[in-house]
């Protein structure tokens, strides 16, 4: 199917309900995702990713697309996914929004329900990109010039899920999760 003729956020949707199955029999992990439907699924939610303690529009930086937590709140997994081509600005923006953000959270029964980055905390940014260029190496030799602040994602917890095509970066994003939460 023509990525064009999907519906904006449908791929992360899946993703993101492909997740929650695969995770439904452990009691160790939560899984929240954006782009479902919050009257089926009530782990759909968007998840803010903000500066201070308490969400508001002047603090938030952005809205990630699929969170896996552990059952202390302690952030295992952040994940973006563009479903369009990805552009410099585009990667860059995703990555830079999770590191300048102290905090994460998502409206749970009502109330903000905050998570914790931490040492085992990934940031996964997935994309596509139809022609490969050097442009991607470039951009991951200058990420490791940068530090961030210590109370966040650091560069070293960035993980590049980056393909060709979107149905093949979205079973290489499924490989690397089953591979990072050692599902199998």
């Amino acid at each position: 199917m023509s990525n064009e003729l999907i519906k904006a956020g449908e791929r992360t949707g899946e993703f993101g309900l492909w997740l929650t199955e695969i995770l439904q029999d452990s009691n160790q992990y939560q899984v929240y995702y954006d782009h479902g439907d919050s009257e089926v699924h009530d782990n759909v939610a968007v998840i803010k990713a903000f500066l201070g303690e308490t969400v508001t529009r002047e603090n938030k930086l952005a809205d990630v697309d699929v969170m896996v937590a552990n059952r202390d709140n302690e952030i295992l997994l952040l994940i973006e996914i563009e479903e369009s081509p990805l552009s410099p600005k585009t990667l860059l923006g995703d990555i830079f929004a999770s590191l300048f953000s102290t905090n994460f959270a998502v409206r749970v029964d009502g109330k903000q329900t905050n998570f914790s980055v931490t040492d085992r905390t990934r940031l996964l940014v997935t994309g596509y990109v139809p022609r490969k260029t050097n442009l991607l190496i470039e951009i991951r030799t200058r990420l490791k010039q940068f530090s961030g602040p210590k109370d966040s994602i650091t560069i070293d917890q960035v993980v590049f899920v980056i393909e060709d095509d979107l149905d093949t970066c979205l079973v290489s994003l499924q490989k690397k999760v089953i591979e990072y939460l050692a599902l199998e």
